[in-house]
């Protein structure tokens, strides 16, 4: 046809309307009867193995393909979410309802996870943040595996998890950010058996939810206060795993956000070269969120008064201008118990500490008396006399303790350990701390706004 044209000013004329045209509309209806007979007699997923005509194969029938898409995640049939994806691509726009259908799939996913497992205050985090850290490993590698590491497919994936960590859940704000650091402070405690094997691993996938976190500030807070607890009490596993995570934060938020952290860790360096026989932690007032304890009464006991004063003149002399203000309440001392045949040594909170150096001088006493002597409030004692009474160092005179209700030491005390730690409250979060550390973070932000304003 083309020879015979070839004399013509337009060769291929009549080429393309005696042959080209009507070829090509013959094969647009045939592939369209084809697929037409073969999608209606097969699955989808049967189908898509049959497909080769992109327009009338995969255009024509990509509204059905998308639709069993969602089941065929559900049902982790993952290579026919691989070529639905190979498939739709090969189309203008036809991979942009897949990324929808994926984000809200996992975060349907996720809203479960959380309305199920999210703990109330106090609970263990572990089972509910591991869930989270799971799902989010699961569906990253199906993002690399099954949609070839496709940005897009991760951008759903990023969207799903903000969904999943900043909305409420059942009718309850979330409080993710609070909880991630409750994780955070069990990973990174000697307490945590195994802590040290996989620690490092969980508090990177840790970091992972944190960057979608909204409340980073609610987490500062909350991670601050749980550090310095950390490092008062001398409970973290080591320097290198504290570093470790302060640098994952300064990463992910930058230096500003983690510059207090830090500053923690050079006053307790500074602290330890003071070359002093006692144990003295110099805080300063701005990095740490610690305040004095509202028992600031308390009477010390003659026992380390003479160390306070000294340590006192000692830092004065060095540091003009300088004010130290003592916070007895997250003190922990070390004494021995002489009045046995072993050698017991009891690892106590201060006022713990003040409370039994009174029994020295008298080994009955009433609680009247330890209210009057120590200068400790009612409710105070009240909890510390429990835990003496549940561990057997003292003897109540009735088991419903008054006020004139007689406490004397146990002289016939008996333990398998001859180290005992005395658990205290400055060990564990309270209510009125958390609600303490929350107050903050809303005067904390009211003050921003003002100023941006």
């Amino acid at each position: 046809i083309v020879e015979l044209a070839h004399h013509t000013e337009q060769p291929l004329q009549l080429y393309i309307v005696e042959f080209e045209r009507p070829y090509l509309e013959s094969t647009r209806a045939y592939y369209a009867n084809e697929s037409n007979a073969l999608i209606s007699s097969m699955s989808v997923s049967e189908y898509m193995r049959k497909v080769k005509c992109e327009s009338q194969f995969i255009a024509a029938h990509q509204v059905r393909i998308r639709g069993e898409f969602e089941a065929m995640i559900a049902q982790e049939l993952f290579e026919d979410c691989s070529m639905t994806y190979s498939l739709l691509s090969r189309i203008a726009n036809g991979v942009i309802a897949l990324l929808d259908i994926f984000e809200n799939f996992v975060a349907g996913i996720g809203k479960d996870v959380s309305a199920r497992l999210m703990p109330g205050p106090g609970k263990d985090p572990r089972e509910y943040v591991e869930a989270l850290m799971e799902l989010h490993a699961k569906y990253a590698g199906i993002c690399v595996r099954v949609f070839d590491n496709d940005p897009a497919f991760t951008a759903s994936l990023d969207k799903a998890f903000r969904i999943i960590m900043n909305e409420p859940v059942a009718s309850r704000p979330s409080n993710a950010a609070e909880i991630l650091a409750r994780y955070c402070d069990l990973l990174l405690k000697k307490s945590l058996k195994g802590a040290e094997v996989d620690g490092e691993e969980k508090l990177t996938s840790l970091v992972t939810l944190f960057k979608y976190l909204d409340d980073k500030d609610v987490f500062q807070k909350f991670y601050s206060r749980m550090l310095a607890k950390r490092l008062i009490l001398a409970t973290y596993i080591s320097d290198d795993s504290e570093m470790n995570m302060i640098s994952r934060l300064k990463n992910a938020c930058g230096v500003e956000y983690t510059s207090k952290l830090q500053r923690m860790f050079t006053d307790m360096a500074i602290s330890n070269d003071l070359g002093l026989d006692f144990s003295i932690m110099v805080l300063t007032a701005g990095s740490w969120p610690v305040t004095a304890a509202p028992s600031s009464e308390f009477h010390m006991p003659g026992e380390l008064e003479k160390s306070v004063t000294h340590f006192t003149t000692f830092y004065a002399r060095h540091h003009s201008g300088r004010k130290l203000t003592w916070l007895y309440h997250l003190s922990k001392a070390d004494v021995k118990m002489n009045h046995l045949d072993k050698r017991y040594e009891l690892n106590v909170s201060l006022y713990q500490l003040g409370v039994l150096l009174l029994f020295n001088d008298a080994p009955t006493l009433t609680l009247r008396d330890l209210i009057d002597q120590s200068k400790l409030t009612e409710q105070d004692l009240r909890k510390m006399v429990k835990t003496f009474v549940d561990l057997k160092l003292v003897i109540p005179a009735q088991t419903e303790i008054g006020l004139e209700t007689e406490i004397a030491i146990n002289t016939a005390f008996t333990s398998k350990r001859l180290k005992i730690k005395v658990s205290s409250s400055m060990q564990t979060d309270t209510p009125q701390e958390t609600d303490a550390t929350r107050k903050a973070v809303e005067d904390d932000r009211r003050l921003f706004l003002q100023a941006s304003l």
